[in-house]
């Protein structure tokens, strides 16, 4: 076997293991959670995490999925915001920043669409560091909305309903006298 044969069965190897491991972990936490004492209101973030300002009313197991989210959405990871072992520290200035467009983007949700979770990190940045301030015009024409809910290309017409489909099949069938025949 070749070398780059062999690094590879190795890489696909220890992907598995991450992989049954990940799950293995995540079979255990949802053990763990469920066996909690559901009368008890959950932990707010305040109460679990140190310095945390913005996300302190969540529920202090929201927290890390909201980080990853964030983080997802920036394309970035913990330490772009954070300092390593030491989160609660405010040493860098993209956490400052974070927190300055966490409260911008609760004010747009609160103000303007009832407190719904419409706007998101990932509504600018796209998967970049530094959001996209011009939008990208593509070549392509957009495609339409035809007033029915349904978008289309202009001069292409909009695919049939379901019930059209149906009511052709049933047709080619034989019609529903043919099917009642069939038993």
């Amino acid at each position: 076997m070749t070398g780059n044969g062999l690094k590879l069965w190795l890489l696909i190897g220890g992907m598995a293991l991450s992989l049954c491991l990940g799950f293995s972990g995540v079979k255990a936490q949802s053990s763990l959670q469920q066996s909690a004492p559901s009368g008890a209101p959950p932990k707010l973030a305040q109460e679990q995490f140190k310095n945390i300002q913005t996300l302190k009313c969540i529920p202090a197991d929201q927290v890390v999925p909201s980080m990853q989210f964030i983080g997802a959405s920036l394309g970035v990871e913990c330490e772009y915001c954070h300092v390593h072992g030491a989160m609660e520290k405010d040493d860098k200035k993209p956490k400052v920043t974070a927190r300055k467009m966490m409260a911008m983007m609760m004010a747009i949700n609160k103000d303007n669409f009832e407190g719904r979770r419409e706007v998101t990190c990932f509504s600018c940045h796209r998967g970049a560091k530094d959001p996209v301030a011009i939008p990208i015009i593509s070549d392509e024409e957009p495609k339409r909305d035809n007033g029915e809910g349904k978008k289309s290309a202009e001069g292409k017409p909009a695919l049939p309903a379901a019930d059209q489909l149906l009511d052709k099949y049933l047709a080619a069938l034989g019609g529903a006298d043919a099917l009642q025949k069939i038993s």
